[in-house]
Parts: structure tokens; sequence; C-alpha cells
């Protein structure tokens, strides 16, 4: 058996072959900027066309839909009888979704990001109106 002191010995030279990596490795304490690889960058180029392109396009796809709607309900919602909106609500769901629908599965390209702008639109106008403004009111 291996005495006392032997031990000691092993256990703390195994404690300084551990740490003693962690102690040699100098700090910086500026984060600089990490490796950059061509797959990277051209992850990085790829994010920011997206951003460029893609989101202006749900956006005008998005403010088109908004612009036809507003258009088609201002006439429906200032009348002082209220008359049924369901033509309305139907021309309206046809154009984001039908027409929506057919840019993004047929047409592809920038148009597709232009149809899902115009599905978000009537959602968002949906949620936003509590069903006013795109007429799902004539169904309840």
């Amino acid at each position: 058996m291996a005495d006392p002191e032997e031990r000691e010995r092993d256990v703390a030279s195994l404690e300084d072959d551990i740490f003693a990596v962690a102690q040699q490795v100098e700090v910086d304490g500026t984060a600089g900027p990490r490796i950059r690889t061509e797959r990277a960058e051209a992850l990085v180029e790829r994010a920011r066309a997206f951003v460029g392109r893609d989101v202006s396009a749900l956006a005008a796809g998005c403010g088109a839909f908004v612009f036809v709607d507003l258009v088609m309900m201002y006439a429906p919602l200032m009348a002082s009888d209220r008359p049924n909106v369901l033509p309305q609500f139907v021309a309206l769901l046809m154009l984001a979704f039908g027409l929506g629908g057919l840019l993004v599965w047929r047409v592809g390209g920038r148009w597709r990001t232009f149809g899902y702008g115009m599905m978000l639109g009537w959602v968002c106008l949906s949620l936003f109106s509590v069903g006013l403004l795109t007429g799902l009111t004539a169904l309840l």
C-alpha cells in the first residue's frame, strides 16, 4: 500500500494537472468577434436579405389587404341603417385566403410572402376589430 505522503503527492499533482490549464489561460476582458466561416457569413447575408425583402413583402401584402378592406367596409359601416355585410365578408375572405393562398402555393417567390401578408392582414383586422371590419359580425 502507498503511504499517506505518496497519496497526498499524487492528489496534489492531479489537482495541478487539472487546474493548471485554467491558470495558464489569459482572460481578455473584451469580447472579440467569433471566428467567421464562409457558411456563417452566408447565413448572416441571407438573414439580412430576408429582413430587407421578405419582411417588406409581408408588410406590403398586409397593407394592401388593409387598404382594400377599409375601402370595401367604409360604406356599410357609415350607413345609419346597418345593411347586411355578408357580400363584403365573402369577398374579403376570398381576397385574403383565395388570392393569398394562390400566391403562396402556386406562384411562390417573393409573392409567397405577399400572400402570407394578405392572410395575416385579415387575421389581424379580425382580431383588432372583433370581426367588425372583416364582416365576421355578419355571421352572428
